[in-house]
């Protein structure tokens, strides 16, 4: 565990660099629901096709596919990281403006009571660790660039990898799963207990 506490504060800067690049995104996804009203409801059809057999699941069935799909994303926004860091920014800056006009929506529609039962008890496992994720594929970039400017050897690019590939299983795949199984219990719960919704 203390290994695990370094590697996370070594990797701050990139953890905040990718805080921030999603949190540029997140505005200005709000900001284009509400000059744009229309954008929204492009964007729920657009996930309706791609999630929408997600609705038919069982929560334990839903569980494995959340599971599974945060798995994937947040493992090739952090091993793609490689190619200079690009793959993972372009993760955090599409995903923080996809939720920052799903947010502005359902606040419209719904108030900030529906917002934070849909999102809080999940998100504040999930965001922070796919967040992480590309902070690291952030980390990976930049020791790329380092090994192609001869001021890394291909032992510490590797070296890099593998510890962000033990990072990624140790820490952030079981809390995914934790945030995977409050998805599909427990938020459900919250978002129906709500009146008038």
């Amino acid at each position: 565990m203390q290994k695990d506490l370094e590697y996370f504060y070594s990797s701050r800067k990139y953890i905040l660099a990718a805080v921030a690049v999603f949190g540029v995104s997140f505005t200005v996804g709000i900001l284009i629901s509400a000059i744009y009203p229309a954008v929204p409801d492009k964007l729920l059809d657009l996930l309706k096709e791609t999630f929408g057999a997600f609705t038919a699941l069982d929560p334990f069935e839903m569980m494995l596919e959340i599971f599974k799909n945060n798995v994937r994303i947040s493992f090739m926004a952090l091993v793609l990281g490689l190619g200079f860091g690009i793959i993972p920014f372009a993760f955090a800056a599409i995903n923080g403006a996809v939720l920052g006009i799903l947010v502005e929506f359902f606040f419209r529609k719904h108030g900030a009571f529906f917002v934070i039962a849909a999102i809080l008890p999940h998100g504040i496992i999930e965001l922070p660790m796919i967040l992480i994720s590309v902070g690291i594929g952030f980390r990976l970039g930049h020791a790329a660039y380092l090994y192609l400017t001869h001021l890394k050897t291909i032992y510490d690019l590797s070296h890099e990898l593998k510890q962000g590939i033990i990072f990624y299983i140790k820490i952030i795949v079981p809390l995914l799963l934790l945030a995977a199984i409050v998805e599909s219990y427990l938020t459900p719960l919250f978002i129906f207990g709500l009146p008038n919704r």
